[in-house]
């Protein structure tokens, strides 16, 4: 509905918004939490809506009948940055059940921004957004494009020293992509800047569609490798525990495996032998938070054996 230039949406589906009753959602929920129940299962929701809170008046409304119905379950949704500055819509997203948020921030440079008409997302309030969620123990699943038109080498590098003194998250990165149907494609059309014009006919991961500007094609890939090697390095996911010390145990694990399945979106992880290396890799951080969670356990225990009362039937 921003009319971003990269973005399908508009050009696929058409500018109108249709939303579903509140009591529609909430009685899927419920549904789906009884089945879970009922099955002994556990349950995670999806939201696929391109930017769930885009009516902040609706989407207010729904997370407070869904909290009303006790229909929480643990959910993701994608929403963009500007509209996390509002604090109680966070609260009620956390209260809800929300988990995990997909924010597609893109660059750090406003130019960028700019470029691709999304100059509505600040990126000098990341951190706080991120911060704002942090404080909730909401994952930030965070995205970025290379390749825009006032990228130059070294945007990884740039990007990264930004991305480390936000609170952490798990950031993904991909190259800048024409799809058809958006202004982005008829624009680098026109200009003969189309490198595969008919890329999505032989789909090629992380290979680039068109020459950027101020970069060459093999550059704004090794860009994109450096910030997935920096980033999901086991030296940054030992470093990224370390900071989230003030955590709860639960909240660590989580991120931890999150980072060690999000490496897999770009490094494969098929086989056994892979994700034996990878844990031999991560093993300070893995052993570090197996020690802690047994000690815990061990103190859950002692504390119920304590607890316990004994009585006799015998005379």
């Amino acid at each position: 509905p921003y009319g971003c230039e990269f973005c399908t949406v508009t050009g696929f589906f058409g500018d109108s918004i249709r939303f579903r009753t509140n009591e529609s959602v909430v009685d899927e929920l419920l549904r789906l939490k009884a089945r879970a129940s009922r099955e002994r299962g556990k349950i995670a929701v999806f939201f696929i809506d391109d930017n769930l809170a885009i009516n902040t008046k609706r989407t207010k409304s729904l997370l407070r009948d869904i909290i009303e119905a006790r229909a929480q379950v643990p959910w993701i949704a994608q929403i963009s940055a500007n509209l996390l500055r509002d604090e109680e819509l966070v609260d009620l997203i956390a209260e809800s059940g929300g988990k995990w948020v997909f924010i597609g921030m893109e660059s750090i440079d406003p130019a960028n921004m700019a470029d691709v008409n999304k100059n509505f997302s600040k990126p000098g309030e990341y951190g706080a957004v991120l911060e704002r969620l942090a404080q909730r123990h909401i994952y930030a699943i965070t995205s970025f494009i290379f390749g825009m038109d006032n990228d130059t080498t070294g945007v990884a590098e740039r990007t990264l020293r930004e991305i480390e003194s936000w609170p952490p998250g798990l950031p993904v990165f991909g190259q800048l992509t024409p799809f058809p149907s958006t202004p982005l494609y008829d624009r680098l059309e026109k200009a003969g800047r189309l490198a595969r014009p008919k890329h999505w006919m032989d789909f090629a991961p992380f290979v680039m569609a068109h020459t950027p500007l101020k970069m060459t094609i093999t550059e704004a890939r090794t860009e994109v490798d450096r910030a997935w090697s920096s980033s999901y390095s086991p030296e940054r996911n030992a470093g990224v525990l370390d900071s989230l010390r003030h955590v709860p145990l639960q909240h660590r694990i989580t991120h931890l495996v999150s980072r060690l399945f999000f490496r897999g979106i770009y490094f494969p992880q098929m086989g056994k032998w892979a994700w034996f290396k990878l844990i031999a890799q991560n093993r300070r951080p893995i052993f570090k938070l197996t020690t802690e969670a047994v000690s815990a356990y061990r103190r859950a225990r002692k504390g119920k054996t304590r607890g316990t009362v004994t009585t006799s039937t015998a005379r």
